[in-house]
């Protein structure tokens, strides 16, 4: 038996520890990782509950480490029931499985697994189980010190793991929120702005077969537009959505697509996939990919902000407006440097069939690159005044207002007018 004594002066030994002392892979010399301090147990649990139970009790610091790094953490749980845990014995063995909200239950995380599912290969037991139980037999009033090792990805920014004990083969244990944030310095040793955490009310419904890349970037996407709805355009969505990230079979036209509350996000679809945004002179496919999933969390707000009448039309400015923000988040993040935006729109209309924007209004033909007409006729409304008058707008719709007399209420122009002086800029800007 582990007795309590033994959590607490490893927790207490893990906060007092410098960052020399932990147990981190060698870094490099203008890079140096570090844990931070330990999160000491509560000062109480509850014991003897009839079945199999657990409560957590302390764990290791959160991470700072460079691009690839590996750190070891260490999490107790105290067994709070009535039936011990027994390794290697299927329905009494005790697991910890990677858990909600990131990677989502069951699901592979890039910060470590087996190798399956796109996860690193860090010793995990398998892709979405964490680490097993340390000793062989975990009594009632026992406590079991669970490691395993985290390796930081390529990006810098700020990573999660959930997790959550569960018995195999029989039931989940208590869910205290347990998680692990790992943020990935820059090159420089220096601390990235942070990725937020992802917005609240959203429900993520991963498939099966899904990479763990795949989920990470849903997740990232969804996360920044919100920072930035929640910041710099009035607020963020608040009521509850869903969004399914599936692999497909193949037959689905589109990779992502918005009906109202929800989302789906298809990763097999080559634009998904394969993103023809993504170039050495603009940015990455994985940043691509993020912006189609804040692409389609921008619709949702809408629909949350001004219901079907702002997020479905007209099109131009409804699918304008989620490329404008999601763009404008990741720029705002640093993910995308301003200059290559012009580069990659500039590339986008010079390439494509001309076709006025009243046009758009309806159509939307794949040769004329719709999405990069509404979003520079977007950005350019945004030019004086910044985002807060697409709230007006969807808020104007969304009571009934028709979306013409919304439009001059929030931009302070007709229409007409706009569509006059759009195409004369238009034309300036792609010369």
């Amino acid at each position: 038996m582990a007795p309590i004594i033994g959590v607490l002066m490893l927790i207490a030994s893990l906060a007092a520890a410098g960052p020399d002392e932990m147990p981190v892979s060698p870094a490099t010399a203008t890079c140096a990782g570090s844990v931070g301090p330990g999160i000491a147990p509560p000062a109480r649990v509850p014991s003897g509950i009839p079945g199999f139970h657990a409560s957590w009790y302390g764990q290791s610091g959160y991470m700072s480490l460079c691009a690839g790094e590996r750190a070891t953490a260490t999490v107790a749980y105290f067994n709070s029931g009535s039936r011990g845990w027994v390794s290697g014995r299927l329905g009494e063995v005790a697991y910890l499985g990677t858990w909600d909200s990131e990677p989502g239950q069951d699901q592979p995380s890039i910060l470590g697994g087996d190798g399956a599912r796109g996860s690193p290969a860090t010793g995990w037991p398998r892709f979405n189980r964490v680490a097993v139980q340390p000793a062989a037999y975990v009594g009632p009033g026992q406590i079991a010190w669970f490691q395993f090792s985290l390796q930081a990805p390529s990006l810098p920014g700020t990573y999660r793991l959930g997790i959550r004990p569960v018995v195999e083969g029989s039931t989940w244990l208590e869910d205290y929120g347990v998680f692990w944030v790992v943020t990935v310095l820059n090159a420089d040793g220096s601390a990235p702005r942070p990725t937020p955490p992802s917005p609240a009310g959203v429900t993520y419904l991963i498939g099966d077969g899904v990479f763990a890349s795949d989920i990470a970037e849903v997740h990232e996407g969804v996360a920044r537009a919100g920072a930035y709805l929640a910041a710099s355009v009035g607020g963020d969505r608040s009521n509850a959505i869903t969004v399914n990230v599936t692999v497909g079979n193949g037959t689905e036209q589109f990779c992502c697509i918005t009906a109202g509350p929800s989302f789906d996000i298809v990763t097999s679809n080559s634009a998904w996939s394969s993103p023809s945004a993504a170039a050495p002179d603009t940015w990455t496919a994985s940043t691509e990919r993020k912006e189609l999933a804040a692409h389609e969390y921008v619709h949702t707000w809408q629909y949350a902000i001004g219901g079907r009448a702002c997020m479905l039309g007209p099109r131009w400015l409804s699918e304008g407006m989620a490329e404008s923000l999601a763009y404008r988040s990741l720029v705002d993040a640093g993910l995308i440097p301003a200059a290559n935006m012009d580069v990659f729109t500039k590339r986008q209309l010079r390439n494509a069939r001309y076709v006025t924007l009243r046009s758009l209004e309806t159509a939307w033909p794949a040769d004329a690159n719709p999405f990069a007409v509404g979003y520079l006729a977007v950005d350019r409304m945004l030019a004086a005044n910044g985002p807060l008058p697409l709230r007006t707008f969807c808020g104007r719709v969304g009571r009934g207002e028709a979306w013409q007399s919304a439009f001059t209420g929030a931009f302070g122009q007709t229409p007409d007018a706009f569509y006059s002086s759009f195409e004369d800029f238009r034309a300036a800007y792609v010369r």
